[in-house]
């Protein structure tokens, strides 16, 4: 009996940098930059005391939206994100974007990043959305069918092609191909900060400006997998399988492929030996070339100009509203550069999938291997990450544990103080309330400059001599001493500590 489904496992390599949009970006305020390593947070997670001046700083900034001192804020304050952890997002970036984000004349724009798909906790990696993917593949099928029935009239068969294959879900083909996403085969794959520039395709030009992309690293050798399952139609058909995908990616792509490098290469944009390595990798069993993401319109329509129709601006005067005219293909091209100042360029999105391969593709890996990769190792970071977590926590538990006990004590000598104030007689309560007076008072004071303390503790004394009973005068010798009045009076009169001296020995000589 033949089986229901058939599943595959693919593995995908890039061969250039990818970018797959996620409709984020990070901004000068969410991000922060230390070495090589771009730290994104959630701002509103900053652990900032309320009642620090670092929270009113910062308050005061977003309060006037003033986003450069926003950014300056952050640069000041790299500890409160480094040392905590609320950054479990990294990208790697270049030397001279670094120079950029301290700069101050830097405008704000420049200083956003088109951020990669991720995945959430606990991987924070970068992954590749089946969409995407089955959008790629769409595009080949309906290339490889708009060819085979090009005898029919060109704008019925596109819109035939386009109900049958990838119309409502119910009734499409495409029904029948089910893709996961294709998910980080482990800890470390990376991403990295690209400068994206746009060159005119037929005309010489030095490109225009950048603008910078989060992309995945090319040459991380199968740092991607997922799962591709058949399924069979109402007749028990299988409608695609295996094979035709690939011959369908293969026929449209590397076609696409071709046409587009050589265009590059004779403008001198990209490397020829770079264009030669990739076809030399293509020649095996199971294996299909596939472009993903932003910045590859024209292998991403029917390779039959008759029908492809791309929107354009065309050049227009200042203050007047831009002309668009609708072309066969598009007139420019993007191209990464991993650093701005670098002339060596390469495509984006360009991708090598494997189908149930059993073994290595030693090939493959060599040519992934000619390039050097970051140092960076994602899985000892989190795992630092998570350490410092968690000695921030035993941090955070032993301050509660030791404010706790700071206030039951104080709660336990308050309770004290105001037992031994109901025991105490009308006389010792009034020595008690001078005592706590000196202690409470912030300023010192001097003998010479009319002490106001030392005045109402001599008065204070005078008073328990002439009138006080011997318990009570006892209790005055006992709290209001020298070294009391001392940590908030300055003696500077010769008489004044031997005058003190002898009204306190009248306290039990009298």
């Amino acid at each position: 009996m033949k089986p229901f489904m058939q599943t595959h496992k693919v593995y995908l390599t890039p061969l250039s940098p990818i970018h797959i949009g996620c409709g984020e970006d990070f901004e000068p305020t969410n991000y922060i930059v230390e070495q090589d390593l771009l730290y994104y947070f959630e701002p509103s997670k900053l652990n900032i005391n309320s009642q620090s001046a670092n929270f009113r700083e910062l308050f005061s900034l977003a309060s006037k939206g003033d986003y450069e001192g926003i950014k300056n804020f952050f640069i000041k304050n790299k500890n409160l994100i480094l040392d905590s952890y609320i950054s479990n997002y990294q990208a790697l970036i270049p030397t001279e974007f670094k120079n950029e984000w301290e700069n101050k004349s830097i405008i704000q724009n420049r200083l956003e990043i088109e951020r990669n798909a991720y995945l959430p906790h606990p991987f924070h990696q970068p992954y590749i959305p089946n969409s995407g993917v089955k959008g790629a593949i769409a595009t080949a099928v309906l290339d490889y069918e708009h060819n085979k029935n090009a005898h029919i009239e060109r704008e019925k068969t596109h819109n035939h092609l386009l109900e049958r294959h990838i119309g409502l879900f119910k009734d499409s083909d495409f029904r029948f191909i089910k893709f996961s996403d294709f998910i980080p085969t482990n800890k470390n794959v990376l991403s990295q900060v690209f400068y994206a520039i746009n060159f005119e395709k037929f005309e010489d030009d030095v490109g225009g400006l950048s603008v910078r992309r989060e992309c995945i690293i090319d040459r991380q050798y199968r740092g991607f997998a997922c799962d591709l399952t058949f399924t069979q139609d109402g007749y028990y058909n299988f409608v695609y399988l295996k094979d035709t995908i690939i011959d369908r990616l293969n026929k449209y792509y590397i076609s696409s492929f071709k046409k587009e490098m050589e265009m590059l290469i004779e403008r001198k944009l990209v490397s020829k030996q770079w264009f030669e390595e990739i076809l030399s990798l293509l020649n095996g069993n199971n294996i299909a070339l596939i472009r993903l993401g932003k910045n590859g319109s024209d292998s991403k329509v029917y390779q039959d100009k008759s029908i492809v129709r791309i929107k354009t601006k065309k050049e227009h005067k200042r203050k007047q509203k831009p002309i668009f005219e609708t072309l066969s293909e598009s007139t420019t091209i993007w191209l990464a550069k991993e650093n701005n100042k670098s002339r060596e360029k390469v495509a984006f999105g360009w991708a090598l999938l494997e189908f149930d391969t059993t073994s290595e593709n030693k090939l493959l890996l060599d040519w992934c291997n000619k390039k050097p990769k970051p140092t960076f190792n994602r899985k000892e970071f989190l795992l630092l990450q998570k350490q410092k977590q968690q000695k921030i926590k035993a941090i955070q538990e032993k301050e509660q544990a030791e404010a706790e006990a700071k206030r039951l004590a104080e709660q336990q000598a308050e309770a004290e103080k105001q037992a031994l104030l109901h025991s105490l007689s009308n006389n010792q309560r009034l020595v008690m309330d001078f005592v706590e007076k000196v202690q409470t008072t912030r300023e010192r004071q001097a003998d010479n400059t009319g002490s106001t303390l030392l005045k109402e503790a001599q008065a204070l004394i005078e008073s328990a001599v002439k009138n006080w009973d011997i318990s009570d005068r006892k209790f005055v010798q006992a709290q209001i001493t020298l070294d009391l009045l001392k940590s908030k009076v300055d003696f500077k009169k010769k008489d004044t500590e031997k005058n003190l001296k002898k009204s306190l020995n009248k306290l039990v000589t009298e």
